[in-house]
């Protein structure tokens, strides 16, 4: 698979400014059963065990892909847990680090700049088997991307108690 495309084409990097301080975003992104409220293709997710989200814990998400008419489980372990800071995970397949998630948050204008990013480990085929699929779920996770970092910046917003942000 590896032929198809260059692992540097798999990658997306995405900011959003929010209008609230870097824990109250990190405490919304760190809670993986709340982000079903702003994440488009989740439809749930849970902690495995003490359901604490820190460096080695491990969550269960189900997602669900409208274009397709599927849905998917993915098992994933936090990476990164640093609060007010960072929050990262890999989703895991057949144990092998295949996609890493990372959100990074920096406290900018009196609220905080979220960056966030998507890149891919390690190529299976369930992401797609031709170069056009690949760079499919690419577009879908780029648009997925914007869309969810509206959304945290209303809820994060609403919940910092300031008026609604424009995208």
């Amino acid at each position: 698979m590896s032929d198809l495309v260059e692992l540097s084409e798999l990658r997306v990097r995405r900011e959003r400014w929010v209008d609230a301080p870097p824990q109250l975003v990190y405490d919304l992104i760190s809670d993986v059963g709340a982000s079903v409220d702003w994440t488009p293709d989740l439809v749930s997710a849970s902690y495995e065990a003490d359901g604490v989200p820190r460096a080695g814990s491990w969550f269960t998400a189900v997602n669900a892909d409208v274009r397709h008419d599927r849905e998917w489980v993915t098992r994933s372990r936090v990476q990164v847990a640093e609060p007010g800071r960072e929050f990262a995970w890999y989703v895991v397949v057949q144990g092998v680090d295949a996609t890493l998630w990372r959100y990074r948050l920096r406290p900018q204008d009196g609220g905080t700049l979220v960056t966030e990013d998507w890149q891919v480990e390690h190529l299976f085929p369930v992401m797609g088997e031709s170069r056009e699929e690949l760079l499919g779920l690419k577009a879908h996770n780029t648009a997925g991307m914007a869309a969810t970092l509206d959304s945290l910046a209303r809820t994060a917003a609403s919940r910092a108690g300031r008026p609604p942000q424009a995208g």
